[in-house]
């Protein structure tokens, strides 16, 4: 499955792993040596991320429930507390510098297909 920006069609990432039981979520990208290749970890239900026990670091998109952009964290270190957004239901973990490569916005639709 990938995720995709709804407004121009580009493609955010070509695999979405999905994180939607309390395991997954809780493991989350802990103890990983990297993100999968063209990867992104969608996590539901979820409102704020942390990068404690990462090796690498990532872009953190902030949806609401209607998938919108809420909030845009690039290049998140390893051992930080991401920010809080206001209406945020679930977050897209990508690999750092995605959201610049893809042009992704604060507004912008994001579509699984």
């Amino acid at each position: 499955m990938k995720v995709i920006n709804q407004g121009n069609d580009v493609v955010i990432a070509e695999q979405v792993r999905f994180a939607h039981t309390f395991f997954s979520r809780f493991i989350g990208l802990m103890f990983k040596k990297h993100i999968f290749r063209d990867g992104a970890l969608h996590i539901l239900p979820c409102s704020q991320i942390h990068t404690f026990f990462m090796k690498f670091p990532i872009d953190v998109v902030y949806l609401n429930s209607d998938y919108e952009v809420v909030g845009i964290e690039e290049n998140l270190s390893p051992w930080k507390i991401g920010g809080k957004f206001k209406q945020v239901k679930s977050i897209i973990e990508l690999s750092s510098g995605a959201v610049v490569k893809t042009g992704l916005k604060i507004g912008d639709s994001i579509k699984f297909k």
